[in-house]
């Protein structure tokens, strides 16, 4: 059975996945700002942002192994320190190898502290969709108001803002270690990352967070050069994507009181939603109400799917696999969030960008058409000490 919690510690996790959060909000505004007044084009600061996606890729292929031999809260901790560390080099130097080094150290933090913070949430008792979705709240609070703040703290200097998202996430590294104590992830006899993803339900969640990842990718590349194409101006469109992730965490307090029985549906249904939003988005005609009510819908979906399909992992995985599920799971939505702007950067000379969004969205979306025929052929998860 799942560790019970020596003491209710949800208010201190909460608090610290808002202050993180806080810190990537701040970090998203204020680093491409800073790398364009350091000197940097537009390729240099694409491929900075790439070193980012690409550690955080690694790092998730490393987490199994991390979980196996150290606390969550531990893990937290050293996952603040490093995004800590990340923001000092850059007040430090904006040469590129300072850019670079920072990076890769978001990129992993972010690996670590998100799936560590699952895991925690989930061994701390109560409803796994409740305690997922109220972390995804404090998430998406941080990552909200960042921006805003990362702006305002701009207005009086750039390594104003900066030095900001290092306190935040400083406050995190401070709170980390005053969490429950839980042991590391007992792995033996466990099924293993290939194991896992032949397990019916993890399988779905690996597919939807995949999905999950190229949404968030394309809504941080792609989608606002559509709009930019429709003759949407910058406000426009920031106001656009606020609005769809506005809808996305508005969701998730609809979401608190689901049902089990009805996660898969929903993470299912959700998935479809993103990719058919994306194409919708492609070839749509350039009216602000239909981009408007395009985005809410995909934001409203993309909210649905991040917080229900680690839900879905913890399932039908044992209690000493959630770790390993977890970070399964998520290595899929990192593969996304690197691969798929590549792969569209790569054919943009080919086809044009409608197409090569579509094209995207329906690969994207097919392997859960088959998927969706293997619910009945489920693999029952090794029954726990």
């Amino acid at each position: 059975m799942t560790e019970s919690p020596t003491r209710n510690d949800r208010p201190l996790a909460l608090g610290v996945a808002f202050a993180f959060a806080l810190s990537i909000g701040i970090a998203v505004v204020a680093i491409p700002l800073l790398a364009i007044d350091s000197g940097y084009d537009a390729a240099a600061i694409g491929f900075i942002v790439a070193t980012s996606a690409a550690s955080q890729l690694a790092t998730r292929l490393a987490l199994p192994w991390l979980l196996g031999r150290f606390a969550d809260r531990t893990l937290i901790a050293f996952a603040a320190v490093l995004m800590f560390g990340a923001f000092g080099l850059l007040l430090l130097s904006t040469a590129l190898p300072a850019f670079l080094l920072a990076q890769l150290g978001q990129g992993a933090a972010r690996a670590i502290f998100w799936t560590s913070s699952q895991t925690h949430a989930i061994r701390s008792g109560g409803p796994p969709v409740k305690r997922l979705v109220d972390l995804n709240l404090a998430g998406n609070a941080g990552t909200l108001t960042g921006p805003a703040l990362a702006g305002f703290l701009a207005t009086i200097g750039l390594p104003v803002a900066i030095a900001g998202a290092a306190i935040a996430v400083g406050v995190a590294a401070l709170g980390a270690p005053l969490m429950a104590a839980f042991p590391p992830y007992d792995r033996r006899g466990g099924a293993g990352a290939l194991g896992l993803l032949r397990r019916d339900g993890v399988d779905v969640a690996c597919w939807a967070n995949f999905v999950a990842g190229t949404w968030w990718s394309m809504i941080s590349s792609y989608i606002p050069v559509v709009l930019v194409g429709a003759g949407l101006g910058p406000a426009i469109i920031g106001w656009l994507v606020t609005l769809s992730e506005g809808a996305g965490a508005a969701t998730l307090l609809v979401l608190r009181r689901t049902a089990s029985s009805r996660i898969r549906r929903i993470v299912t249904t959700g998935a479809f939603v993103e990719m058919a939003v994306l194409a919708g988005i492609a070839v749509a005609p350039p009216i602000l109400a239909a981009y408007a009510a395009l985005l809410i819908v995909g934001g409203t979906a993309a909210g649905a799917v991040t917080s229900l399909a680690p839900a879905l992992v913890t399932m039908v995985a044992g209690d000493q696999e959630h770790g390993d599920a977890l970070a399964l799971s998520g290595t899929f939505r990192s593969i996304a969030m690197l691969g798929v702007p590549a792969s569209i950067g790569a054919v943009l000379g080919l086809v044009a960008l409608p197409v090569a969004l579509v094209a995207v969205a329906a690969l994207s979306a097919a392997p859960g058409f088959v998927l969706g025929r293997r619910g009945n052929r489920a693999t029952s998860p090794p029954v726990a000490a």
